[in-house]
C-alpha cells in the first residue's frame, strides 16, 4: 500500500519545517497507515532501479549506478 495524496501532501508540508516535523508526521502517518512503511522484515525485499549504497538491505536492483567521470 502507498501513502494517499493527502498523506503525501502532509509529508511534503512537514519537509518545509525540518526533520523534527518530518519525524512527527511520519509517526502519525505510520499509526494510521502502517502498510505504507517498511518494517524490519520488508526492507530486505525491496527492489531498486540502481544498486543502493552499501549497508542498505535489498533484494535486487535493475542496473549498476553510473560511474562518475565517464
Amino acid at each position: 500500500m502507498f501513502l494517499s495524496r493527502e498523506e503525501r501532501t502532509l509529508l511534503q508540508m512537514a519537509a518545509e519545517d525540518g526533520i523534527a516535523k518530518i519525524d512527527a508526521t511520519i509517526a502519525r502517518l505510520r499509526g494510521g497507515n502502517p502498510a505504507a512503511f517498511h518494517d524490519g522484515k520488508s526492507l530486505g525485499g525491496r527492489v531498486f532501479l540502481t544498486k543502493p549504497a552499501s549497508g542498505i538491505p535489498y533484494l535486487s536492483f535493475r542496473r549498476s549506478p553510473p560511474e562518475i567521470g565517464r
